[in-house]
C-alpha cells in the first residue's frame, strides 16, 4: 500500500480555482494602459482648452454686457483670518443679484414696506385715479357695502332680442315662461 506524504491536512486538492481565466500581469497591464490614456486625454483637453483661450479668430470672446457696471475694487483692509482661504471681496462692487446674508433685517425691510403699503398714512389719489385707503377701512366699507355683483347670465335657451328688446326664446311652444307659464304640461300618455 502506497501512501502519500506530501498530503497537505490544511489543502484540499479537489477544491480548486480555474488558473486559465485570469492573470495578474493582464490586469496590470490594463491598469497601466488605462493610466497612460487618462494622462493621454487629460493632455489633450489641457491643449485644446489653451488653444482656444488664445485663439479670438476662431473661438471670439463675447462682448460684456452693457448693463453690467464696471467698477474697480478698492483694497479691502479689514483684517482678515488666517484660516480664511478666499480672496477679500468688496460687497460693493460685486455684481446683482447677491446672495442673501441678514435674511431677518431683509425680512424686515419687506414687512416694513408692505405695511406701508397696506396702511397709507392719508387716504390718496394717485396719477391714475385710483383711490388709496387704509386697509382696515376698506375692509369695513366691504362689510357695510357688499362687494359687487355681476348679473346672472341669460338662460341657455336664449337665442336674441327682438326690437322691443323683450327675450326671444328658442322653444316658443312652451311660452314665454318656460314649462311654467300657467299651463301644466300634459303628462306622457302610458300604454
Amino acid at each position: 500500500m502506497a501512501t502519500n506524504d506530501n498530503h497537505d491536512p490544511l489543502r484540499n486538492p479537489q477544491v480548486d480555482y480555474e488558473r486559465a481565466d485570469l492573470s495578474a500581469r493582464g490586469i496590470l497591464l490594463f491598469l497601466i494602459g488605462l493610466i497612460v490614456c487618462g494622462i493621454f486625454i487629460e493632455l489633450v483637453l489641457w491643449g485644446m482648452f489653451r488653444f482656444m483661450a488664445k485663439s479670438d479668430v476662431l473661438f471670439p470672446q463675447p462682448k460684456p454686457n452693457p448693463m453690467m457696471t464696471a467698477q474697480k475694487a478698492m483694497p479691502d483692509t479689514t483684517p482678515r483670518s488666517v484660516l480664511q482661504n478666499s480672496p477679500a471681496v468688496n460687497l460693493s462692487v460685486f455684481p446683482e443679484p447677491r446672495l442673501q446674508v441678514a435674511d431677518v433685517s431683509d425680512m424686515n425691510k419687506f414687512l416694513a414696506s408692505e405695511l406701508a403699503t397696506l396702511n397709507p398714512p392719508q387716504p390718496f389719489t394717485d396719477s391714475t385715479g385710483a383711490v388709496h385707503i387704509p386697509i382696515s377701512l376698506a375692509m369695513k366699507l366691504v362689510e357695510e357695502r357688499g362687494l359687487p355683483v355681476r348679473p346672472s347670465a341669460p338662460p341657455p335657451d336664449v337665442n336674441t332680442q327682438t326690437e322691443s328688446g323683450n327675450v326671444k326664446i328658442l322653444n316658443e311652444q312652451a311660452g314665454p315662461l318656460g314649462a311654467a307659464s300657467g299651463k301644466p304640461e300634459a303628462a306622457p300618455a302610458k300604454q
